[in-house]
């Protein structure tokens, strides 16, 4: 599952008003550069808790854990991989 590559196509189709003409990086830092705003950042996590069938606490919605694709793609894959909790 390429999470980096279907997390930028998202950010860079719906949120940065360049478009295609901006090229981002896995490091490039989408929230503290001012490339997502806050209410950018809410589509950007219900895209990703759609796409991907997770869902963040409200704890793991952050600035510093989603500000680079880096940063996405480990919490995603983190989530995808946890085994489910006991009732």
């Amino acid at each position: 599952m390429e999470i980096k590559v279907e997390v930028r196509k998202y950010v860079i189709e719906n949120l940065v008003n360049d478009g295609p003409a901006i090229s981002l990086s896995d490091t490039t830092p989408l929230i503290t550069g001012g490339l997502i705003d806050s209410i950018g950042m809410i589509g950007l996590v219900r895209f990703i808790e759609s796409r991907f069938g997770i869902e963040f606490a409200s704890r793991e919605v952050d600035a510093h854990r989603l500000d680079t694709l880096e940063a996405i793609e480990s919490l995603v894959f983190k989530k995808l991989t946890q085994a489910p909790r006991p009732l």
